[in-house]
């Protein structure tokens, strides 16, 4: 179990990296522009200085539906990955992410043009009614979806996300590892910017709303 937990921290530490220096460089450049309000590498929300398009994959939602890359265009999507029997960062991720969804819908512009996306992992225990029952609880309005290994395997690379799941044989509840960080994917369905834990309802929320302000009509 120690090894999994150091291969598994090595890599994420490579992701963060990885964000952040990208987030640096970008912030530089909105400076240039006089774009000032979400500019300081806070470590917060890191953006990406060429969003990058996603290529197809396919899961269910909590409602039985095709999710695929066309639910992901036309909205700005809050993306996250874990499972239903995690035990802390997902409850206490999904809470923030709730309460930055009502910051969201009491701005100006609404939240008629985001969606929250939990994308389980554990497609063994997570069917579709225990991801209903789930994202619900937290929000009316989130969706869960979940898929075959491979199909989680192609977005979770895509967004540079890692999980593993630790199954011991004859061990019912076994753990997963998972990326604990956010992913925002713009209404052109690119991969735009990265929340990084510790995560803030009102940081996301600010932060957020002031990028779509900045991309306005060039994201859709």
């Amino acid at each position: 179990m120690e090894k999994v937990s150091l291969k598994f921290s090595i890599m994420l530490t490579a992701v963060v990296l990885a964000a952040m220096l990208a987030g640096v460089w970008l912030a530089a450049a909105y400076r240039e522009n006089g774009s000032r309000a979400i500019l300081l590498p806070d470590q917060v929300m890191t953006l990406f200085p060429a969003p990058k398009p996603l290529a197809a994959f396919a899961f269910k939602d909590h409602e039985n539906r095709v999710f695929d890359l066309s639910r992901l265009k036309g909205k700005w999507s809050f993306l996250f990955f874990g499972y239903t029997h995690c035990p802390d960062i997902c409850p206490t991720t999904l809470a923030t992410l709730a309460r930055a969804h009502e910051n969201i819908a009491k701005s100006s512009a609404g939240a008629k043009d985001v969606q929250f996306v939990f994308i389980s992992v554990d497609p063994n225990r997570d069917t579709v009614g225990k991801l209903r029952q789930y994202v619900t609880y937290f929000d009316t309005g989130f969706l869960g979806v979940t898929g075959d290994n491979a199909q989680l395997g192609n977005l979770a690379a895509q967004l540079g996300a890692v999980y593993q799941l630790a199954i011991t044989p004859g061990m019912e509840n076994y753990p997963v590892y998972h990326t604990a960080a956010v992913f925002l994917v713009d209404p052109r369905a690119r991969y735009h910017a990265v929340f990084a834990p510790p995560l803030d309802a009102e940081g996301i929320s600010r932060r957020f709303e002031v990028l779509r302000e900045l991309e306005g009509p060039k994201a859709t």
